[in-house]
């Protein structure tokens, strides 16, 4: 298979939240979805399932969960059972779920800083109290600061909450890294909320995706693991996601708002993981051959202009820049004619997210206007 990242798709028409919140002479590099056709192989099982004609409940085959308990293990060597497995209509709805079911009100959740703004949000929808523990550049990458996680727990924090890897930070962790994460998840006694869907967006070939509940059963038993293929094959609009739940107590919890307060996924969510995990590795590889190109670009050009700065970006498709030295940064960029994530929807007020899921020439395009501003 020889895929076409290079096409220019038209979104214009298409109601997508990406394309329709800014002018159209602006180019959108913000939220996280790409502006690439998802594999031929899941387009083709969507037209297979709509051409039934018939569209009622639906609910996860026993070959999807077969096929993700053998994706688990060909990709992570992490080895599952099948009644582990919740099914989701998305991940963020695990981050809204977890702290109002295992939160009393006066107890504390662990947060990330900076993070994907849903972590915090879903702890605030949930009236639940949090700390932020932070990322700080180390080494060239953006790594936690564990001195400082040491003294954040009290005997109110009872939950951590993880972004495996991070985002917006791009950080692949190390095993070292996580063993340490979660001797102390275990140490102070807290259960863990792993949001793990760029788990398939690895960009450096020598550096591979760890599940921190794969390191050792006791810490497994201690946590939810949410996952998702939307981000990897690029379906977000449709939807799906699995939490992996080794505890028996805790799945039965997570089970009871299921079908009530919490939908099932969609019917064409089911079958595009499904055509995803069987048939989709090729056109994968291809993406994170292209992904990885567009990386050393916008790294190339954004580190030689003046006031800003990228780390280098070991995962997700999402760059993490630093205009400290910019003054509203996001509105100087907005001006250039670049839309971009706010850093303060993550916590970091003087940082930009730029979306690089994109074909080269519109990023090249982006590119140039905002060298053309800050140089």
């Amino acid at each position: 298979m020889t895929t076409s990242f290079d096409q220019l798709i038209d979104r214009s028409q298409t109601q997508s939240v990406r394309w329709s919140s800014h002018p159209k002479e602006v180019i959108p590099l913000w939220v996280a979805d790409m502006d690439f056709a998802c594999p031929p192989c899941i387009q083709d099982a969507l037209h297979q399932r709509i051409e039934h004609g018939i569209y009622g409940y639906t609910k996860a085959s026993e070959h999807l969960r077969e096929a993700i308990i053998a994706y688990l293990q060909r990709r992570y060597q992490w080895q599952i059972l099948p009644e582990w497995l919740i099914f989701l209509p998305s991940v963020v709805t695990g981050l809204y779920l977890i702290p109002s079911l295992f939160l009393e009100t006066y107890e504390q959740a662990l947060i990330p800083s900076p993070a994907y703004h849903h972590f915090q949000m879903g702890l605030e929808q949930s009236t639940r109290s949090f700390v932020k523990y932070h990322f700080t550049e180390q080494s060239g990458r953006w790594a936690i600061d564990f001195d400082e996680l040491e003294t954040l727990v009290t005997s109110q924090t009872k939950l951590l909450m993880l972004c495996n890897p991070h985002n917006p930070g791009g950080t692949v962790f190390h095993k070292d890294e996580l063993e340490k994460l979660g001797s102390f998840a275990v140490r102070n006694n807290l259960m863990i909320c792993s949001d793990e869907i760029h788990a398939d967006l690895i960009l450096d070939t020598d550096k591979s995706h760890l599940p921190i509940a794969s390191l050792t059963r006791e810490i497994g038993e201690r946590t939810i693991t949410l996952m998702s293929l939307n981000k990897a094959f690029n379906f977000p609009g449709i939807g799906l996601a699995w939490a992996v739940v080794p505890n028996q107590a805790m799945r039965q919890k997570i089970q009871q708002p299921l079908h009530g307060l919490i939908p099932s996924p969609n019917l064409l969510a089911y079958e595009a993981t499904l055509a995803a995990i069987s048939a989709g590795q090729t056109w994968h590889t291809e993406l994170l051959n292209y992904l990885r190109n567009n990386r050393d670009y916008v790294m190339q050009r954004i580190n030689r202009l003046p006031g800003l700065k990228t780390l280098h970006l070991e995962a997700t498709y999402l760059a993490w820049i630093d205009a400290s030295g910019i003054d509203d940064p996001y509105q100087r960029m907005l001006d250039a004619g670049v839309a971009l994530s706010p850093g303060a929807q993550f916590g970091a007020p003087q940082f930009l997210r730029l979306n690089f899921g994109t074909p080269m020439s519109r990023l090249k395009e982006a590119l140039d206007r905002i060298e053309l501003t800050f140089k």
